[in-house]
């Protein structure tokens, strides 16, 4: 398709791309769940090609196509952690009395996960960090708690099981805006590399583990996958059907041809 020669459009378009969106039925460590796998502790985002827009609306991996140019004016990190109460699961009993039931009714589980959720935000908050990249440059690097989502939702739940939280209080003002903008000229690679530093070593402090799915051992969940159980309460691998949805977004001025 021609273009006009010497004729561009300048829109505002915010850019995305996910560091992990699973409805946590599935164990990461097992295998992947549609592009996501098992997290790792240092993940490149805006370097796969064509995803679902869903996990990202970048079309190309690392780059803008044909001599297209971002003015990045802000950037914003989506944090999303719910429990689904409804995700079907054996409840761990014994025939005859085995049954597949919404996860939520098995006694003891909703109160652990409802619990995760709450972790998973202040980990978010503090654990991950980011690094926007243009060229072989790092341009600005950030920890989530200082990149505000600026949306949301907002409101009080007077029910426990329902918490939320917000990167931030959901209105534009605020928006962390950059003191001098990000210019990512045409045919110039970029990339963001996510980094999680877990506080301290113990069992349950790693974001990683969190985002990978981590039950107790009591669990009937955990029981199913292990075959033995153990009174001791820790967490271990598993699926804590905890939908989890991260992103990063580079928001300002995209400059285009015109066809």
């Amino acid at each position: 398709m021609p273009k006009i020669v010497g004729t561009r459009e300048r829109v505002h378009q915010p850019f995305y791309d996910s560091l992990i969106r699973v409805d946590g039925h599935g164990d990461l460590r097992a295998g992947n769940v549609g592009v996501f796998g098992a997290m790792q502790s240092r993940s490149q985002l805006f370097v796969r090609q064509g995803a679902d827009v869903a996990i990202s609306n970048l079309t190309t991996g690392g780059f803008f196509p044909s001599d297209q140019t971002f003015v990045t004016l802000a950037v914003r990190v989506w944090t999303y952690f719910r429990f689904n109460t409804e995700s079907p699961r054996d409840n761990g009993v014994a025939p005859p009395g085995n049954a597949t039931v919404p996860i939520g009714s098995i006694p003891g589980l909703a109160a652990d996960r409802t619990m995760r959720v709450h972790k998973l935000y202040h980990q978010a908050e503090n654990q991950l960090f980011w690094q926007f990249i243009a060229g072989d440059k790092p341009q600005l690097t950030t920890f989530t708690a200082y990149t505000p989502a600026a949306g949301g939702l907002d409101g009080f739940f007077a029910d426990p099981l329902l918490p939320r939280a917000n990167n931030g209080t959901p209105t534009s003002a605020a928006l962390m805006r950059l003191a001098r903008p990000i210019l990512v000229p045409p045919r110039q690679g970029f990339q963001v590399v996510a980094i999680a530093s877990p506080i301290g070593q113990q069992d349950g402090a790693s974001i990683v583990e969190q985002m990978n799915g981590r039950v107790r051992n009591t669990d009937p969940v955990s029981v199913i996958t292990s075959g033995t159980q153990d009174t001791t309460g820790i967490s271990v691998n598993g699926s804590d059907d905890i939908a989890k949805d991260v992103k990063y977004i580079i928001d300002g001025i995209h400059s285009r041809d015109v066809l």
